[in-house]
């Protein structure tokens, strides 16, 4: 039985309301490290990682769990550099539809969201109510509330005269945990409550020290294509970042390893040997397998991504249910692998479908959520092939956002490649804000200034100008809001006798505002 919550006095407890939605979306903002703060940081010197997990297993016991209480979720745990979304995604979906005289019922979680944060939080392929996210936000909050007393820090660098500590008690909980590992904290809750029979769980960042990684007997982990992103954090080569993704096996566990370069796939069998882990390699050229297999996610790579979640769920299915299934396509996955559901990923929207369609009908979106070189590769090969129909009589918008931390203008060079064949008419250049006057609730963003948000917008256009020369400069613009992006884009399209193709990339968080703003409910 599971190890549930601790039974809490209540004496000197004052009653308190029961949480609305929005003071849930509040509370949780409320974690997010500033920007002035997170830069203080920065300049204080490189983070601790090490102790993430101690610090997780201390909060998950401030609310009354034992890390080995997930072990009875099922675990399916995933990282990678790209695709491991996807990958989540269709994992979840062939489970969940697979034919069984007992269904699975799932629990997904997954980072970032688009429109709403409770997609982050999935049962059974659906967001988590409204409803159901207050509960367990509440449950969550108060229980770290009532235990603020046993908050400890971990680390010589948190000693009381360390300039770091002083830093970050000048968050406004330093007694509780960041913005993601809080969400952690609730996914976890929320699939003891709800009962899932398996949890997947899609890693935040890298692996090794990612709050994710408390899970101690997963049933199956899966590493999906591994590429260079978030360098700061995780290690400028190759073989580093395959080192903290691969940090998420376990003991005698099965895993299942997209092929990687030979540098990085090297370091995935050193760390599954040292753990004693089974390693099943699934090879490119596998993706034969579904040539009549119909996914419903586009793109070529989404193939290479089913591969892997098809191994995920063979392993799970094995493990769990005690059902061996040798086809290289079990006929019981093609169902979920048809059915999956993945919005911002090589999406196709037409304007008609949004809360502009009284407005024009010529303007449809491309949405991807490409972010690193790599995926930003795959991207720009989906779209070419998406509008090759009619590439000819068409004029195409590229509405671009890049990050701070990460290097714009050299992921901006592989959509300005495009200019060699497709051309696009009009650069827009949008910061992540979504509205004129500001975020949604779900979509708040603290830890990046406004300044620094145009000043990068500034810069990718300045370099686009560099990389396309020749590009007429009154179809270069940076605007300061997702909305006025989009209100220019639909502007533009009722100037034009003939369609208007939006590739809207290199952000995720850009694409589910871009989403918000277009009127798109969660997914």
């Amino acid at each position: 039985m599971l190890h549930l919550f601790r039974a809490f006095s209540t004496s000197n407890r004052v009653p308190r309301m029961p949480f609305t939605y929005q003071e849930a979306i509040n509370k949780l903002n409320s974690l997010q490290t500033n920007a002035a703060l997170l830069e203080q940081l920065r300049k204080a010197g490189p983070r601790m990682n090490q102790y993430s997990l101690p610090e997780m297993r201390h909060y998950f016991q401030r609310i009354g769990y034992k890390t080995e209480d997930f072990n009875q979720l099922n675990v399916i745990h995933i990282t990678g550099t790209k695709g491991k979304g996807s990958t989540s995604a269709l994992t979840q979906s062939i489970l969940r539809h697979y034919p069984s005289d007992k269904p699975i019922r799932t629990g997904l979680f997954t980072s970032p969201h688009l429109v709403a944060v409770r997609e982050r939080i999935r049962i059974n392929g659906e967001p988590i109510s409204e409803e159901l996210f207050a509960k367990y936000s509440e449950d969550v909050w108060n229980r770290l509330e009532d235990t603020k007393h046993e908050h400890i820090l971990f680390g010589e660098e948190f000693l009381s005269d360390s300039p770091k500590q002083a830093i970050r008690d000048k968050r406004n909980h330093p007694d509780k945990p960041i913005y993601f590992r809080y969400l952690t904290l609730l996914a976890m809750h929320a699939f003891v409550q709800e009962k899932v029979d398996v949890a997947i769980l899609e890693v935040g960042v890298g692996g090794e020290y990612d709050s994710t990684n408390i899970v101690e007997q997963p049933v199956v982990c899966g590493i999906t294509s591994l590429g260079l992103d978030h360098v700061s954090v995780l290690g400028d080569t190759i073989d580093q970042i395959a080192w903290h993704k691969a940090g998420i096996i376990k003991e005698g566990r099965p895993v299942v390893c997209f092929e990687q370069v030979p540098e990085a796939m090297e370091v995935v069998k050193q760390r599954a040997a040292e753990k004693h882990a089974p390693l099943k390699i699934i090879s490119a050229n596998e993706v034969d397998h579904l040539k009549e297999v119909k996914v419903g996610l586009a793109g070529q790579h989404q193939k290479q991504n089913a591969l892997v979640a098809i191994e995920l769920c063979r392993t799970w299915l094995k493990e769990i249910r005690g059902e061996p299934l040798d086809e290289a396509v079990p006929g019981g996955f093609l169902d979920g692998l048809q059915k999956v559901v993945w919005p911002g990923r090589g999406q196709e929207l037409a304007i008609d479908e949004t809360k502009y369609a009284s407005k024009t009908n010529n303007v449809k979106w491309y949405l991807d959520g490409a972010h690193t070189k790599e995926s930003l590769e795959v991207c720009r090969d989906w779209f070419k092939e998406a509008v090759s129909q009619n590439a000819s009589v068409a004029k195409r918008v590229l509405v671009f956002n890049c990050t701070n931390g990460r290097d714009g203008p050299r992921l901006l060079q592989i959509m300005s490649s495009l200019q060699d064949g497709l051309q696009f008419d009009h650069v827009v250049f949008t910061t992540n804000v979504t509205f004129r006057q500001g975020y949604t609730s779900d979509n708040t963003n603290n830890t990046v200034s406004m300044q620094d948000a145009v000043s990068m917008q500034q810069s990718l256009a300045e370099s686009w100008q560099a990389q396309v020369p020749g590009f007429a400069k009154d179809h270069v613009h940076v605007v300061g809001s997702i909305e006025e992006a989009i209100d220019w884009v639909v502007d533009y399209g009722q100037q034009q006798d003939q369609a208007v193709q939006v590739l809207t990339t290199g952000s995720l968080i850009m694409v589910g505002n871009t989403l918000t703003v277009l009127g798109i409910e969660p997914r």
